[in-house]
């Protein structure tokens, strides 16, 4: 099914929340790739375009909770640190594996699930200490 963007994810940074509509959208993309068999080469596109852009946008949002004194900062990094080994396993078992129903449910499991709870219970915690929003 995927994760469909929603109210109970926005944090009230409109550069945060379209970025996260974006890894959003691509998830689920990547997901919906591989249970249709799309192909290696769509897959990859996919998968490169995450890598990178889950860099930036983390890094963003590392700087924000950091400049902004918001208190569940370093929780936040560590749970990006963890989003990215799980991505990082992902990326090894479709090279190795290749593309499989399997590698889709685990998508869903750990990156789109773990995607969703993380923005609802740690991202959004960073709203309250932007300046004017107290």
């Amino acid at each position: 099914m995927g994760l469909v963007w929603n109210d109970s994810l926005k944090t009230g940074i409109p550069e945060i929340d379209q970025q996260h509509k974006q890894l959003i959208e691509q998830m689920n993309l990547l997901s919906n790739a591989i249970e249709q068999n799309k192909g290696e080469a769509e897959i990859r596109k996919i998968i490169n375009f995450l890598s990178s852009y889950v860099q930036q946008h983390f890094g963003f949002e590392e700087v924000c909770m950091q400049r902004y004194l918001c208190p569940v900062a370093e929780q936040n990094q560590a749970a990006h640190s963890h989003f990215i080994k799980n991505f990082k396993e992902i990326r090894e078992d479709l090279k190795l594996k290749g593309s499989t129903l399997i590698l889709a449910e685990k998508i869903n499991k750990n990156l789109l699930d773990w995607f969703g709870n993380h923005i609802r219970k740690i991202d959004t915690q960073l709203k309250p200490c932007m300046p004017g929003k107290k």
